[in-house]
């Protein structure tokens, strides 16, 4: 398998795109505001036991939510009734586990997490953890006798794929700099006064590098000539890593690369497959749902043959539309019905196997009694529906339109690489609600006119649908 990383950098947000055998597999976005690992000494507001839950003031415009099941208290055991532990008023350490999102606050946990290129720091738990795709039971034995030997007692470690290749002198040196994170974060916990931020982590860009960054990765694209450079410092000083291309191309990467199009695709309910056949995918609150249908593809075998190859061609794709579409939580899959137990056992196999790529946490469960196919995915952040979409009112919420605040960073991006017109001035009509909201935004503007050397001109259209815009160069 070849990897390639693109990643597109604005002063408004950031892109980067795994790309896998020359798809896009993965795509992480991030705004200014992203806070996702980042750690905060906060203040209790409520505590709702009816709701198993409770508020707490990190700093930000909304409370953060924490669930019961994720309140840890140093000094405390995690599991403990979790409304005896905390009082309204009381300070308290957090950890932002998923961002806020329209009317919702953050989410956040006590169980806190460091995370390194080797090993993450588990500060509040005990264990010894190893990758499940680290399966040589020697290396497994000897990485678990090194890290239990120096790692603080009562701190629990998790040991990455990457300790696969790494030196052992690595690992420790990984090892110590986690240790010295926390020794700090602890000291501003003690030192800093509540709602205030004590760790930032790193950035999405920085994050996809450590986590995807290795010998299967054979170019790295990026639109700003400055990240270049700290991205071949970085992997300068990775020692298992060599050989990797690091280019910089300027403009719209994601569009040029036909990114663009795998994003806009994956909003859709239905995939095709190359057969001929199709996936409908149905998102609920409570699980996802995956059917499986044969469309235009009629094979030239008997029957069974057919059904089998459709649900081979599903099980291969289905992995990679999860992690596209960032979907987690209970999912059902309908495969096709095949009589033969073998095939069946082929199709989950192959299910398997594409799901190892898969850096969240899967589990197939197995066959239900109705014969669908369960398994759950770690689900970490929200997916493309929920960051590029909203609701449509027209229909009371059945159907999605693209959301304003998406639609604003296309524009912006477009209109940030049209410095090779001629004119100059750019003009872009759009409808006057959207326009209001593009507007405010008059320091990416000014941002704008600076990168490309041309004058903006936003000119109201009415006669546009809200999510409609043109962008020409002016006279």
């Amino acid at each position: 398998m070849i990897r390639e990383i693109i990643a597109e950098v604005y002063p408004w947000e950031s892109r980067v795109g795994i790309i896998e055998d020359g798809r896009l597999a993965e795509v992480f976005w991030a705004d200014q505001s992203e806070n996702v690992g980042n750690i905060y000494k906060g203040k209790v507001k409520d505590v709702l036991p009816g709701l198993s839950c409770a508020f707490i003031d990190i700093g930000l415009v909304k409370n953060a939510f924490l669930y019961a099941g994720d309140v840890v208290l140093q000094g405390s055991r995690k599991g403990l009734n979790a409304f005896d532990l905390l009082k309204s008023g009381q300070d308290i350490m957090v950890q932002v586990k998923k961002e806020a999102f329209a009317e919702k606050g953050a989410r956040v946990t006590g169980d806190l997490t460091i995370p390194g290129r080797f090993l993450v720091l588990l500060p509040f738990q005990n264990e010894v953890s190893i990758s499940r795709k680290i399966t040589d039971d020697q290396r497994r034995k000897h990485l678990r006798s090194i890290i239990e030997e120096h790692k603080p007692h009562g701190t629990g470690i998790i040991l990455r794929t990457a300790c696969l290749e790494a030196e052992d002198h690595e690992i420790l040196a990984d090892l110590r700099k986690l240790i010295q994170i926390w020794e700090e974060v602890n000291l501003r916990y003690n030192n800093h006064k509540s709602t205030s931020l004590i760790y930032e982590d790193i950035d999405v860009l920085e994050r996809t590098l450590r986590d995807y960054l290795d010998c299967s990765i054979s170019r790295v694209i990026i639109n700003n000539p400055r990240l270049r450079e700290r991205i071949i410092a970085y992997i300068d000083k990775q020692k298992a890593i060599s050989g990797i291309n690091v280019q910089f191309q300027e403009g719209d990467l994601f569009e040029k690369f036909g990114l663009e199009k795998d994003i806009r695709r994956s909003l859709r309910r239905k995939v095709w497959l190359k057969s001929g056949g199709y996936l409908i995918f149905d998102n609920t609150e409570a699980m996802t749902v995956i059917d499986v249908n044969s469309g235009k593809f009629t094979g030239k075998d008997d029957f069974e043959e057919t059904i089998f190859k459709i649900n081979v061609e599903a099980a291969l794709e289905i992995p990679r539309q999860l992690r596209l579409r960032s979907l987690g939580g209970i999912i059902l899959i309908d495969f096709i019905d095949m009589k033969d137990k073998s095939n069946e056992e082929m199709v989950i196999s192959t299910l398997r196997s594409e799901l190892e790529k898969d850096k969240a946490h899967t589990r197939i469960i197995g066959m239900t009694g109705l014969g669908f196919l369960e398994m759950t995915r770690k689900k970490s952040r929200y997916g493309v529906v929920e960051f590029f979409t909203d609701e449509c009112s027209a229909c009371a919420g059945k159907g999605y339109t693209l959301n304003l605040l998406a639609l604003s960073c296309e524009v912006k991006r477009k209109l940030a690489n049209m410095g090779y017109i001629e004119s100059e001035v750019i003009v872009c009509e759009a409808h006057p609600r959207f326009l209001k909201l593009l507007k405010e935004d008059e320091k990416n503007l000014n941002y704008i006119e600076k990168r490309t050397g041309k004058k903006l001109n936003l000119l109201a259209n009415p006669s546009l649908e809200l999510t409609e815009y043109s962008i020409n160069a002016g006279r």
